[in-house]
């Protein structure tokens, strides 16, 4: 997973209002120690470890995790960074809160498997700490992404993105094309995103013992048919 979309990850990233989401967690995150699951690229581990926040990022991706390392490494910090599979999660340590940004929890594959990582965060926490985390709703996955495609042709880089929808999942096949020097390598991955109604999300949460309130992907009340659910769960 994120074998070649690795390489390119934080470039297609950029409409992806990572400010935004920086002042949301800090206006609401004032305890100390951090776990970032499905922390990709590192960009929010590293953000918040810029806030003075003691992180760990953690991801399933070891092409993820190196360019994570390696950013810590330019910015001169020192993070940790673990290998963690959201659907077999383990929590070793105790952590005050817990976030995980951009889509990750889209990626667990059944709703079984994701009680499970949501009693897991539960878990680890320390009494009124906070989970926060967001996911591509059913509405979006369904309606916006499945069974279409797109594409961007840019000077050093192209790619096409084409969706297939199934019953509760999106398969997302991605080529790009990249220039080097005077010919473009070709990079081909295949990713499937998984969706759950807000309810059955709610739900799960709700049953590992969190107190939960929803925003949109705009840090705004959620309304049903929004793109994005930002959870911010506490224990």
């Amino acid at each position: 997973m994120y074998s070649a979309l690795s390489r390119y990850y934080d470039t297609l990233m950029t409409d992806f209002d990572y400010d935004a989401y920086e002042a949301f967690l800090a206006s609401r995150l004032h305890s100390a120690r951090g776990l970032d699951l499905a922390c990709g690229s590192g960009e929010m581990t590293i953000r918040l470890k810029r806030r003075g926040f003691d992180m760990t990022g953690a991801d399933f991706s070891p092409e993820m995790l190196n360019l994570a390392v390696e950013k810590a490494k330019r910015a001169r910090y020192n993070v940790n960074f673990i290998l963690s599979d959201l659907n077999n999660l383990k929590i070793e340590k105790r952590y005050d809160f817990v976030t995980a940004v951009c889509d990750g929890f889209n990626y667990v594959e059944s709703l079984d498997k994701l009680r499970k990582a949501f009693k897991e965060v539960y878990d680890c926490l320390a009494d009124g700490g906070l989970f926060v985390f967001d996911v591509s709703t059913e509405h979006k996955l369904k309606t916006v992404l499945g069974n279409n495609l797109f594409f961007e042709d840019g000077d050093d880089l192209t790619y096409f993105w084409q969706n297939t929808l199934n019953k509760n999942s999106v398969l997302m096949e991605l080529t790009f094309f990249e220039r080097q020097g005077d010919v473009y390598i070709r990079r081909d991955e295949a990713e499937t995103q998984y969706f759950y109604s807000d309810e059955s999300l709610l739900a799960a949460l709700s049953a590992a013992g969190f107190t939960v309130e929803v925003y949109n992907g705009q840090f705004n009340k959620y309304r049903k048919g929004d793109d994005r659910l930002v959870a911010v769960a506490v224990k």
